[in-house]
C-alpha cells in the first residue's frame, strides 16, 4: 500500500469546516461518476473514517479537523502508486474549494 497524506490550511472554525466537509466523498463520487463509488464515511468527533472504491480499487483513510488544517491520511493500493500525485493533487484541490 503507498501513502497519502494531504494538509490544506483554513481558517474557519472547526464546526464551519465540519459542516462543509461532511460530504466531502459525495461531491467527489459527483465530480468523479463513473470512477469513484462504494463511499463510506463514519464521524467520531473531528475525525471521519473514509473508504470508497476509485476504478474498482478500494482506498481507506482518515480526515481529522484540526484547529488550522484538515489532513487526510489514506492507503492506496501500490496499482495506483504510480497516479499518487494526481490523486493528491484531486483530493486537496477539492478540498481547498469546499473550504473556500
Amino acid at each position: 500500500m503507498a501513502s497519502i497524506n494531504i494538509s490544506v490550511p483554513h481558517n474557519l472554525t472547526k464546526e464551519e469546516v465540519a459542516n462543509r466537509t461532511k460530504n466531502l466523498l459525495t461531491t467527489l463520487k459527483e465530480k468523479f461518476k463513473g470512477m469513484v463509488d462504494n463511499t463510506t464515511e463514519e464521524w467520531n468527533g473531528d475525525t471521519a473514517h473514509f473508504s470508497l472504491s476509485a476504478k474498482g480499487f478500494e482506498v481507506a483513510g482518515t480526515m481529522t479537523i484540526k484547529d488550522n488544517s484538515v489532513d487526510i491520511e489514506a492507503k492506496i493500493p501500490m496499482t495506483l502508486a504510480f497516479f499518487k500525485g494526481t490523486i493528491e493533487s484531486t483530493i486537496q484541490k477539492t478540498l481547498e474549494d469546499v473550504l473556500k
